[in-house]
């Protein structure tokens, strides 16, 4: 009868140590949260595993995380697949429907990314505007004037001058016929005559006014129509012509007129282009056809593109976003008693299981003992 208390009381005494072992190795996990100090000295197994190590497991967690679970490849492959491609074009869809049904405009969505940034891009634009024209204007002034002229249009001067002696001398001739121009010769005689004193009068011995300017209207028409003069002349304009041509644009505009005439201009294109008032505009009317196309082929393209630019950019995307410290940082940030309790509400049942593995086997090792002890009695 002895033994059989003794194989019991051993199996209890067993069972509590195997049990209540247990349980205080499941607890040490956590507790105590801090060190603990006696005489100065920091006592053992403190503070809990979890609190002494948790900077090192958060570390490797998310280490683990990002090379192994949330790697690029597997959000390509969640990006790529039917549902990801699904959701984008149902995506587009509703902001299409938005677009067409609600009349949006530029400003609104401009303000809706931030407040005062349309107003912001106007102005950023119009300045611009004015810095490029001022910028191409001032290259401008440093170029040939040729260097202005199309290919077609030079062709095309370089033929009219060359021939403009032409029209010149036809002009003159036709003048000189006139009686316009016999009378305009006449005056000049007379200017000509009437200042040179004596020789006025052996003038008018030897011939009469009339006859000198017929005289000289002849020789003016015959020197004109001259093949020799015309060729003098088509010499010295294209002389000149090349001369004009080959200067630069500076040698005949100021730098007041360049800059008054590039005001105008600046002024002009603000007016005709108005992109205040173009941010104001609906998008869907800029071009009714191209939205239309946009509607049935253009989102299929966008919504390739958007697969496709996520796709080539996840690994700096990732990177970026550094999620293994975003993960440390979170498991970090967790308050001890609240991740103790996370882990106990999660792992609960597997636990007790452990505390009752402990008094079984306390129990069943006591049992032994006791049986052993019986055994030699």
């Amino acid at each position: 009868m002895a033994t059989i208390y003794v194989v019991i009381f051993m199996a209890t005494i067993g069972a509590v140590i195997g049990g209540v072992t247990n349980t205080i190795a499941i607890k040490m996990l956590f507790r105590p949260y801090e060190a603990k100090y006696l005489f100065g000295k920091k006592l053992p197994f403190t503070p809990g595993v979890i609190p002494m190590r948790r900077d090192e497991a958060s570390t490797k967690l998310g280490a683990i995380v990002t090379e192994h679970l949330l790697t690029p490849e597997v959000f390509v492959e969640k990006l790529n697949s039917t549902e990801s491609q699904k959701f984008i074009e149902l995506f587009l869809d509703r902001q299409i429907e938005t677009l067409e049904t609600e009349q949006t405009t530029i400003r609104y969505i401009l303000e809706r990314i931030s407040p005062g940034l349309s107003e912001k891009i106007v102005n950023y634009l119009n300045i611009e505007i004015s810095d490029k024209i001022n910028e191409y204007s001032f290259k401008l002034m440093d170029r040939e004037i040729k260097s202005l002229l199309p290919g077609e249009a030079k062709f095309t001067l370089d033929n009219e001058v060359a021939n403009l002696h032409e029209r010149i001398n036809s002009r003159l001739i036709l003048y000189l016929s006139s009686e316009k121009g016999a009378e305009d010769i006449r005056t000049m005689v007379d200017d000509f005559i009437e200042n040179r004193g004596k020789l006025e009068k052996a003038i008018k011995y030897v011939i009469s006014k009339d006859s000198l300017t017929e005289r000289i209207q002849n020789e003016l028409i015959n020197l004109l129509s001259h093949g020799d003069m015309k060729k003098i002349e088509q010499e010295f304009i294209m002389t000149e012509y090349q001369k004009f041509i080959e200067k630069k644009i500076h040698c005949y505009i100021s730098d007041v007129d360049r800059a008054r005439v590039t005001s105008s201009i600046v002024d002009e294109v603000r007016n005709k282009i108005n992109i205040d008032e173009l941010f104001d505009y609906p998008i869907v009317n800029f071009s009714p056809s191209l939205f239309k196309s946009f509607k049935t082929r253009g989102k299929h393209t966008l919504r390739h593109n958007i697969t496709a630019y996520f796709g080539m950019n996840m690994p700096k995307i990732i990177e970026k976003l550094k999620l293994a410290e975003v993960i440390k940082n979170q498991i970090d940030s967790f308050e001890l008693d609240k991740l103790e309790s996370l882990v106990m509400d999660v792992a609960n049942k597997e636990f007790k299981m452990i505390m009752f593995l402990g008094y079984f086997l306390g129990g069943l090792i006591g049992l032994i003992q006791g049986l052993i002890i019986g055994f030699l009695n």
